[in-house]
């Protein structure tokens, strides 16, 4: 049985108290392999993503997981979800996407402080230490030892990791809809 450990943490935007939901667990690393189809979600970054082939860390550049992950033996997965309400403060049209920025960054903060004495970051999203990435100028990547990939460039099912792990839906923005909550989810290889 998977255990999931759940709180909440309270962190601040634009001088307001927002409050984050979070889960967590640890599973061992083949636990993991059944979300995992490269070709599939790759797929979606060839169609719509502006990253792919722009990035080191994003698709075809991502090297395969489980050559990645060879010397880990679990992945503690971090799952961290805001109510959109809470940001009222915001426009219609962007609270949407500004809620989720925030979220995912302050996700990717915290993967960051847990990487140090945790094991090997699997990123909330794409890399943003160098703009443009040297990838665009013909060059290697200026930070090798800081590069870190996500789930998605390695090609998981985030959606289905939500669920069937988390027990929690994956909303989507439409449009003149703003979803419930936003969620995100990154993790770190142990």
């Amino acid at each position: 049985m998977i255990e999931l450990c759940t709180d909440t943490i309270v962190k601040e935007f634009r001088n307001r108290k927002i409050e984050i939901q979070f889960k967590e667990l640890e599973i061992a690393k083949a636990d993991i392999l059944p979300f995992l189809n490269k070709a599939e979600f790759n797929s979606y970054c060839i169609k719509g993503c502006p990253n792919h082939n722009e990035k080191w860390t994003c698709p075809p550049n991502c090297p395969d997981f489980e050559i990645y992950a060879q010397p880990f033996s679990k992945i503690k997965l971090f799952l961290f979800f805001s109510a959109t309400k809470q940001f009222h403060f915001l426009s219609e049209e962007n609270r949407s996407l500004e809620s989720y920025n925030f979220i995912k960054e302050e996700l990717q903060y915290f993967l960051r402080e847990q990487e140090g004495t945790e094991g090997k970051m699997i990123a909330a999203n794409s890399c943003e230490i160098c703009s443009p990435c040297a990838l665009n100028k013909g060059k290697k990547c200026y930070f090798p030892g800081k590069i870190r990939y996500n789930l998605v460039a390695f090609g998981f099912n985030v959606g289905k990791i939500m669920t069937d792990l988390f027990q929690h839906e994956l909303k989507w923005a439409k449009e003149n809809k703003i979803p419930e909550y936003v969620s995100s989810v990154g993790a770190i290889l142990k």
